[in-house]
């Protein structure tokens, strides 16, 4: 009744898709809005966990349970029958781009559903979100304001197919929870931490840039940082994106590896299973005069590109010919 109440006073409207699994007590979802909570609750019976200091009353109302609380009773006794959703990515994103999974309140569960949610308002309005300490430890008032003035807020809940952990250590079943998500919302699963995006939000604060811009822009690093690592895959992936923020462009970034002006320390680099084995190149040595230098890198640059272009015909199975 109370969820009920509360979803008509902030003009909240629940869709549910999908089917619950009985056996997963823990749900993952990405964070859209400080209401997902509400929303989830009232349709799923949900408790959700955060750092937000609430009157009980207004916690319970919400589906909200302190973590740090929580987290010291024995997980599920006091509740036996409310499942638990998790949302790691650790702030609100306004579902743009899905940000990497971190905020974990406890030891992953070795059964969990993912929960895709989307929000919608009329006439195309935004869902407004907020960065900063607000996000993490104090209720956003500013972003509940907003559902009170706006007509209707509609969200949806859609229950994806449980995974389970198998052999998976915690990062890597957390980036396939991630994955799954991403795919559900047709939407790119990045690299990038809820507090590099705050970070970066408050940076351009005076330039009018909010977290929504701050996640595309980490959509787009990470979509060049895979255009360089498939002309030199044996380059960190935390390295490409370093560089990449500094100068913003591809074929910028590749020559700064390839010429030496950014340094790294090469990673293992899988070979193809099939197909003639080719012998790794020697490392690159810095030429004296400038036009050495220019052939020098017009070369690697070559056989790199001609490199990754054979690798991409082996992994596709492509008839082509190519040219050395």
């Amino acid at each position: 009744m109370l969820s009920t109440l509360a979803c008509w006073t902030f003009g909240v409207y629940v869709k549910l898709k999908g089917t619950r699994d009985p056996r997963s007590s823990v749900l993952v979802a990405n964070y859209v809005s400080c209401l997902d909570s509400l929303a989830a609750a009232h349709v799923l019976g949900t408790i959700s966990l955060r750092r937000w200091k609430l009157p009980p009353f207004f916690a319970s109302t919400l589906g909200i349970r302190n973590a740090a609380q929580f987290v010291r009773k024995q997980h599920f006794a006091d509740s036996p029958t409310k499942p638990i959703l998790l949302q790691p990515e650790g702030g609100p994103t306004n579902g743009k781009a899905l940000l990497k999974f971190t905020d974990w309140a406890f030891p992953i569960a070795n059964r969990i559903q993912p929960v895709a949610i989307t929000v919608e308002r009329p006439l195309g309005l935004r869902v407004g979100v907020r960065g900063g300490r607000a996000g993490r430890e104090g209720f956003p008032w500013g972003d509940a304001l907003w559902f009170l003035c706006a007509p209707a807020t509609a969200f949806s809940l859609r229950l994806l197919p449980p995974l389970e952990r198998a052999d998976d250590d915690e990062a890597a079943f957390a980036a396939r929870l991630a994955g799954a998500i991403a795919d559900a919302l047709q939407i790119e699963a990045t690299e990038f931490r809820w507090e590099e995006v705050a970070g970066a939000r408050r940076a351009g604060a005076g330039r009018g840039q909010g977290a929504a811009g701050a996640v595309a822009r980490g959509a787009e690093l990470a979509r060049m940082a895979r255009q360089v690592r498939e002309v030199l895959p044996a380059v960190p992936e935390r390295d490409v994106l370093r560089d990449l923020a500094r100068t913003r462009s591809v074929d910028v970034t590749i020559s700064n590896f390839l010429e030496g002006v950014t340094p790294y320390r090469p990673e293992p680099v899988a070979e193809p299973r099939a197909g003639p084995s080719r012998a790794e190149p020697s490392p690159p040595h810095f030429p004296r005069s400038a036009r050495e230098r220019q052939l020098s890198f017009q070369e690697r640059k070559a056989q790199m590109v001609a490199e990754a272009r054979r690798r991409y015909v082996h992994k596709h199975g492509l008839d082509v010919a190519l040219s050395c």
